[in-house]
């Protein structure tokens, strides 16, 4: 009986050692100093993240750092489609492989909060692959956008009379690097970095890219 307990325990140590994996697109809720319930969306490759709140249109990129499922996450917040504004730190733990939950605080506001992400699932989540490559145009916007995407190359134009010129790549099961340059549209032209990925929706595929440079962000959502 003994022997079984110790073969036991020693299973029961080795796997609460195991470091999981945050590879993924992460969606949940989160407050603000303690009120209200927020949308949030965090893409994760390696070390590197984006992420997007609709509700509280806020876009972000940053690294996150694991150990032990112990994680640490830096992000610069950007008004979504604006500017730059201060930074924020999440800190937490990934209980097991789907699960995040966490503390957050911002800078220089000094706002505060809880976040409880999960990591969402193939039916919701498509595999990055060729059906990216398709005409797309944006859903629920004021300013109507229209992309083709073309053996991973974009070419996009918008009402305004913006130009979009980028490209993609795979960078995990779900989530794709993206590359956008803007032109022709005043002081937002220049060139955006981030991420990707398709979501399934009411059987509709929804592309959702969330990019941003120096100073600006860059939020797309097309089917």
């Amino acid at each position: 009986m003994k022997i079984k307990i110790l073969i036991i325990y020693i299973a029961l140590l080795a796997f609460s050692k195991i470091t999981y994996s945050m590879d993924g697109v992460w969606n949940g809720i989160f407050d603000i100093n303690g009120h209200g319930r927020y949308d949030f969306t965090g893409l994760i490759n390696d070390n590197k993240s984006t992420a997007y709140t609709e509700q509280a249109k806020v876009v972000y990129n940053g690294t996150i750092n694991n150990e032990n499922n112990n994680f640490v996450w830096d992000l610069n917040m950007y008004i979504k489609d604006g500017t730059f504004f201060g930074t924020a730190k999440i800190t937490g733990k990934l209980i097991g492989e789907n699960i995040l939950s966490g503390k957050w605080i911002t800078e220089p506001a000094k706002d505060w909060g809880n976040i409880y992400l999960i990591k969402l699932d193939d039916k919701l989540v498509l595999d990055a692959g060729i059906i990216i490559n398709k005409s797309w145009v944006t859903k629920n916007s004021s300013i109507k956008s229209s992309f083709i995407i073309n053996k991973n190359k974009i070419l996009g134009k918008d009402d305004s009379g913006c130009n979009y010129y980028g490209a993609m790549k795979i960078l995990n099961k779900k989530i794709y690097e993206v590359s956008i340059e803007i032109a022709s549209c005043g002081s937002s032209d220049g060139i955006y970095t981030g991420m990707a990925y398709i979501k399934k929706n009411n059987n509709i595929n929804n592309l959702i890219i969330n990019t941003t440079n120096k100073n600006f962000s860059l939020f797309l959502k097309l089917h």
